[in-house]
């Protein structure tokens, strides 16, 4: 079920991705837990250092700290900006919300009547976007403006997930059509734009998770014999595969910043998860120490990444990794 993550950022959604959106819906979409979490369950206990787990590879060294929302069981850091970080917890309930951690302060968001409300993305003026599940369980993208939650519709949109959002107000994601294929969006100012990757799979088709300010777009996208890619998509509509090395079958692309960066997670041919941040060329495999499986979602200007690793007793974290220079 590797190609079957494209969900993600909802962590503990299953009940509503598996069979909804499998997802990358990254979950961090839609079953994270249930799919990703399920493979590698991404998140676990802080140090400073990196393993470089491939040979060959470029090696960077980050500073890593957990990011556990008080009295969570679980927690996903999805998304960062230069100020904020946002991301989704399970309650000891079991309920998903979103959160938002800023100067050392955690925010709960909840879309009112959502059944879980999870946060994928959020730019330096504090606009945020995501995904809610409504009373029936379908899920939605919504960004939210100036204390404004507005649910995006794609045309022919049969339920959709929310990406990235950067500082133009441009806000990406995914959507299946009445024909269950998947299809990506740019949402801005009430104005979409659909693309696929070309000759993606019916209907696995294209996720895209990730934007910069330039207008750059990157996710993952499914091929006619089922391996799932990452992806970047140009400014001007030009499409590059993305391949971590090492990987089996599975790479994605979760964020990108001003300056190209790219990172996301790939499944080692054990069924292990990585992080990689793609830079200038060179990959680099980055895993927290001592976790069991790493996954990177969102890098910001300075280079700060935010991702999730699962522990080796199975609990679930998020962290921040700030560059030792």
């Amino acid at each position: 079920m590797k190609t079957d993550i494209y969900n993600r950022h909802i962590t503990s959604v299953q009940q509503y991705a598996a069979g909804a959106w499998p997802q990358w819906a990254s979950v961090k979409h839609s079953g994270f837990k249930s799919t990703m979490m399920t493979k590698q369950k991404l998140l676990a206990a802080l140090t400073l250092g990196l393993l470089l787990s491939l040979p060959g590879l470029a090696q960077a060294q980050y500073l890593f700290t957990p990011i556990d929302v008080p009295g969570a069981l679980s927690t996903g850091a999805n998304a960062n900006s230069t100020k904020d970080i946002a991301g989704q917890f399970d309650d000891a309930d079991g309920n998903t919300h979103g959160f938002i951690l800023s100067k050392g302060s955690f925010s709960t968001i909840d879309i009112p009547g959502a059944l879980f409300t999870v946060i994928n993305g959020i730019n330096a003026p504090g606009r945020f976007t995501g995904t809610y599940a409504d009373a029936s369980g379908t899920p939605h993208a919504f960004v939210w403006s100036k204390g404004v939650f507005t649910t995006l519709y794609p045309p022919g949109s049969i339920r959709s997930q929310g990406g990235f959002i950067n500082a133009q107000g441009q806000a990406v994601g995914a959507y299946r059509d009445a024909s269950q294929k998947r299809h990506g969006f740019i949402w801005k100012d009430g104005v979409f734009t659909t693309f696929n990757v070309p000759g993606d799979h019916t209907p696995l088709g294209t996720v895209p998770l990730g934007t910069n300010d330039v207008g750059e777009v990157v996710g993952s996208y499914v091929d006619a014999i089922g391996v799932r890619h990452g992806f970047l998509r140009s400014s001007d509509g030009v499409f590059t595969t993305l391949d971590a090395p090492g990987a089996d079958g599975l790479t994605v692309a979760e964020g990108i910043n001003n300056a190209g960066t790219i990172v996301g997670v790939f499944f080692d041919s054990s069924g292990t998860s990585h992080g990689f941040v793609l830079s200038k060329g060179v990959y680099t495999t980055i895993d927290v120490s001592d976790s069991v499986g790493t996954q990177i979602n969102s890098i910001n200007a300075k280079g700060e990444i935010v991702g999730n690793y699962e522990d080796s007793d199975g609990n679930n974290h998020g962290f921040l990794g700030t560059p030792d220079r």
